[in-house]
């Protein structure tokens, strides 16, 4: 996005110089819709300066996540210039939403993005300013505990993160040790974890009582602007899961069961090889960034090249280390109409797919560059999800850049597949689990892993968890998105699906296919979520009938892998 109304000199470092422009726009007079049209285009100008300035010191943050003054200064400036920012651009939004021009506004440029502004005003309350600071420096605290966590195993030192790859080892005693050492350690936080998440229980649920809805669960789906689906559609998406991908995963469970020859599949036992080979497709991160780039040329050369640039203007850093935060993301930096992938490789097949993934969310970014309707950049997560998941399918066949080996290369597209139907159930508990959560706020620690414990049950794939009850409560401590981004979390299975349609289509025409990914990606999210679909190939569709057609789809391609 090029300035025009703030000189390349602006800076948002002062709160004192964000409040002066935004009392400039709140006092500007509006004489027609040419001038509200210009206004938009300058407050949209400014929130993308101060998103930029906003995404830098989160990335700072998360990449030494170890060392305090990071978060201090993220803190600092979400606390006083982005709360100030989102107060007055509740003002300013209103005073587009009541202009008597707004309604000769283009319809076909704009109708989204009224949608998408009343239900902002909708949603805004002042009183969880405060509240939404808050809550922001407390989530922050669990990447900072995640990052200091570090297990003495086999005479080295090494983080979450690391530890997972010794769960694909062949040995199976070696397996179980560092499941029970990644195990002891998250024990061993888990009453801080617990405390924490408490905290932010309550917050939310303050939120939703001062914006008068009956809980969090249902002022969670306004804020994210769900106008798709209700919370009663995801019920019916989890039971149909439970009854078409749960039993799939069971009967593909019990043959690796069958095949490594063990009595039962134990937790430490679901990552393990069948055939005995541990993929192994770089030994460095300039080694997975090289044949990242070759594996996404392949497909494009400007899904390549972009990757390349990203590399060039380092805006990557894919590699684990201590201090790191956990996870990986991809930040869009929304002035430059560039982005940053942030991830924690240590040299498993799962890197190459995050990869991939991180890199569709950041094709999705640069398609979206030029867009200056902020609310257009910043989709919704049922499309940005539908980007990177899609990409993960889609540069599949070209991974031969990390897997030489015929019979490897059919391992990993086969461990893909497996890992797309997995991403089910574990979804569905995660998203029921804080249903429940939200629903009955009062809860006890016990209950809350009671509940837990019954969700791991219900979509139990044919894992033996006996003897590990513990264990199994804690499970969901892992799982960041249900401290830091509540309710984020639907949205991968709902795009899991459309991804698995799209693969679909691009076998039956790649060309085609192709065109339209990029068709939905320059959309950003100036159409309604069931266009952008649409406009992709495929349906918005959770239905049990669909799940049916695409785990049918699935199955079938395993089946000629195997």
């Amino acid at each position: 996005m090029d300035r025009i109304y703030y000189g390349k000199e602006f800076k948002v470092d002062s709160i004192e110089e964000v409040k002066t422009e935004l009392q400039k726009l709140l006092k500007k007079d509006i004489r027609n819709v040419t001038e509200l049209e210009e206004y938009i285009d300058k407050y949209n100008e400014l929130s993308a300066i101060v998103e930029e300035a906003m995404a830098w010191k989160y990335i700072k943050m998360t990449r030494f996540a170890d060392q305090e003054e990071y978060s201090k200064d993220f803190n600092d400036f979400y606390g006083t210039i982005v709360a100030e920012f989102n107060k007055e651009s509740f003002h300013i939004n209103q005073k587009v939403y009541d202009s008597p021009y707004s309604k000769d506004l283009p319809e076909e440029r704009y109708k989204n993005y009224k949608l998408i502004l009343k239900n902002d005003i909708e949603i805004f309350e002042e009183k969880n300013i405060p509240l939404q600071v808050k809550e922001n420096e407390l989530s922050n605290q669990y990447g900072e505990i995640i990052s200091k966590i570090n297990i003495d195993f086999h005479g080295e030192s090494y983080t979450l993160s690391q530890m997972n790859r010794f769960l694909k080892e062949n040995n199976r005693e070696t397996r179980e040790e560092a499941w029970r050492k990644i195990y002891t350690a998250v024990g061993e936080k888990k009453n801080e974890l617990n405390e924490l998440f408490d905290q932010l229980l309550k917050l939310r649920v303050e939120m939703a009582h001062n914006k008068n809805f009956e809980n969090y669960r249902d002022y969670m789906h306004k804020a994210k602007g769900r106008f798709s689906y209700t919370p009663e559609d995801l019920y019916k998406f989890h039971e149909s899961v439970e009854k078409v991908v749960v039993p799939l995963l069971r009967e593909i469970n019990e043959k690796k069961r069958a095949k490594i020859n063990l009595e039962t599949l134990r937790p430490w036992d679901t990552e393990a090889s069948e055939d005995g080979k541990i993929l192994k497709p770089f030994e460095s991160e300039k080694e997975l960034l090289e044949k990242g780039i070759s594996a996404l040329s392949d497909v494009k050369e400007k899904f390549g090249s972009t990757l390349k640039y990203m590399a060039e203007k380092e805006f990557l850093d894919l590699e684990n280390r201590k201090g790191k935060a956990p996870g990986g993301y991809n930040y869009p930096l929304s002035e430059s109409g560039a982005a940053f992938i942030f991830m924690n490789a240590v040299g498993v097949h799962r890197d190459v797919v995050t990869l991939m993934h991180e890199a569709g969310h950041a094709l999705h970014s640069f398609a979206t560059k030029d867009e200056r309707l902020m609310s257009y950049k910043d989709t919704p997560s049922e499309v940005a999800e539908l980007a990177s998941m899609s990409m993960e399918f889609i540069s599949m066949d070209k991974w031969k850049r990390f897997y030489q080996d015929e019979n490897d290369f059919k391992k990993a597209k086969k461990e893909q597949i497996i890992g797309a139907l997995q991403t089910f159930p574990w979804v569905m508990t995660v998203d029921a689990f804080q249903h429940w959560i939200y629903l009955n706020p009062g809860h006890t620690k016990e209950e809350r892993d009671s509940k837990f414990k019954e969700l791991m049950d219900r979509f139990n794939t044919g894992v033996d968890w006996h003897g590990l009850e513990d264990e199994k409560s804690m499970v969901w401590l892992k799982q960041l998105h249900i401290f830091e981004v509540p309710f984020y979390y639907i949205e991968y299975a709902i795009s899991q699906l459309g991804a698995i349609g799209i693969y679909k289509n691009y076998k039956e025409n790649p060309e085609l296919t192709l065109k339209k990914y990029e068709d939905f990606l320059s959309l950003g999210y100036s159409e309604s979520i069931e266009d952008i679909y649409t406009t992709a190939g495929i349906k918005f569709d959770f239905s049990k009938g669909y799940i049916s057609e695409l785990a049918n789809f699935l199955k079938e391609e395993l089946e000629e892998l195997n």
